[in-house]
């Protein structure tokens, strides 16, 4: 998968606005503009909602403002780039400087999880956001971003890191092997899709490798049973089963390091 996939050059804009209802607006017409959505006002009503039940700025100078909608048959994707800086009141207090403003139907809720994964690794890369801050042209932004994807991807045997599972749970599993947990997903989906090639086998193969065998075998059980293993937490509730999620579970959840997963239908829980 490439970055294409979700959005093109001319997705990346400098932001005028430093206000975050300004700058979510701007956004929204600049797709407009672009021929991508037909009624800004409409989808600026659904971010503003879901942006009234959790922020969306999820540290490190990043905000992932998003709808899932029915009214769009794929991504529909931008990125705004504010280089004073937004006060959207992210839980680290940082002020944002990167906002991807996502719209995609459900169906495609796990390559919306697969794109957060990437944005999420390369802002903890502290070489790779000071690139991004140097960068003078929105050609230069994109240039770095696709190079990122396509190593995220295509480079799996690089990933080395190994989860640390509780035999019970999955409590103790860093993110990181979630990353590995939502790239073998999406791997899968192309060999289910048709692309039985050598090479996709391969890397399904030599991503298994990496990933402890407890999580492997939890992850393929969830597979079986529904038809995707990952779910959203949106405010309070599991997207995939739409349960409450327990407050005392959903402070662990918040404050911990790992993986969680839903009480009820068992789906590893993104945060997001």
């Amino acid at each position: 998968m490439e970055l294409e996939s979700f959005f093109d050059k001319k997705h990346i804009i400098f932001l005028e606005n430093t206000e975050k209802p300004l700058v979510l607006r701007e956004l929204l017409n600049k797709l407009e503009e672009f021929g991508e959505i037909d009624n800004s006002s409409r989808y600026y009503t659904q971010i503003i909602h879901r942006e009234s039940l959790e922020n969306t700025g999820i540290g490190k100078g990043v905000a992932i403002p998003h709808t899932r909608t029915e009214t769009v048959p794929e991504f529909v994707s931008i990125l705004g780039i504010s280089r004073g800086g937004i006060d959207y009141q992210s839980f680290d207090g940082v002020p944002v400087n990167y906002v991807l403003l996502n719209i995609f139907p459900t169906k495609l809720s796990t390559q919306y999880l697969y794109l957060i994964g990437m944005i999420s690794r390369i802002f903890t890369d502290k070489a790779r956001v000071k690139e991004l801050n140097a960068a003078g042209k929105t050609s230069e932004i994109y240039s770095i971003l696709k190079s990122e994807f396509k190593n995220y991807f295509d480079n799996i045997s690089n990933i080395s890191e190994k989860a640390d599972i509780s035999s019970e749970n999955l409590s103790g599993v860093p993110s990181s092997d979630l990353d590995l947990l939502i790239q073998l997903d999406r791997l899968y989906q192309l060999f289910d899709e048709g692309d039985t090639t050598d090479s996709i086998v391969r890397k399904i193969e030599r991503l298994k490798t990496l990933i402890d065998n407890r999580s492997l075998t939890y992850y393929e059980r969830m597979r079986k049973k529904c038809q995707s293993p990952f779910s959203i937490l949106e405010k309070c509730s599991c997207s995939g089963c739409h349960m409450e999620i327990p407050s005392v579970h959903l402070k662990e959840i918040r404050e911990g390091k790992g993986i969680s997963v839903c009480n009820y239908c068992g789906r590893f829980l993104i945060l997001v």
